[in-house]
């Protein structure tokens, strides 16, 4: 599933926030199959739709570990972004401030309608039930009106 208007924060987020970022989705998303696996489904269909859920979960965690493992290979740009942060601070000092500031207010005017809290929407998508009772309630009535109009035809 793909959500168009949740963009990733990539360009105003630092290596290591984006493998903080990473760590706590992933973590999320193990949660989020165990809750899946861990619910008893009465029928072959939800726990076919369960099953497909859970894959859905996996995939994104690999993605995730992916994206993880290539931060984690960029070393060049980790060290430079260490140093950068534990470099000796000169009083008034607040060049990297405002160049961060920067690129967040250029992300905010270029993403105006960016959802802030896209993974918490993506993880509740993920783990939503389907009101499967609601809908079997009314294939059964349909079912018997449509036995109780044959009867009336053949009569």
């Amino acid at each position: 599933m793909c959500l168009p208007s949740l963009l990733p924060s990539a360009a105003m987020d630092s290596i290591i926030e984006l493998q903080r970022q990473n760590h706590e989705e992933i973590e999320r998303f193990e949660r989020a199959l165990y809750t899946l696996l861990s619910r008893n489904q009465p029928t072959h269909e939800s726990k076919l739709l369960n099953e497909h859920k859970a894959s859905q979960a996996l995939d994104r965690i690999s993605s995730r570990a992916n994206a993880l493992n290539n931060l984690y290979a960029d070393e060049d740009s980790r060290k430079a972004e260490i140093e950068l942060l534990s470099a000796p601070q000169q009083q008034n000092d607040l060049s990297e401030f405002y160049s961060r500031l920067v690129k967040i207010q250029e992300h905010h005017s270029k993403y105006p309608d960016a959802t802030p809290g896209g993974f918490d929407l993506e993880l509740s998508v993920l783990l939503e039930e389907e009101n499967q009772d609601g809908i079997d309630e009314e294939y059964e009535e349909e079912d018997r009106e449509c036995h109780r109009l044959a009867i009336a035809i053949s009569v």
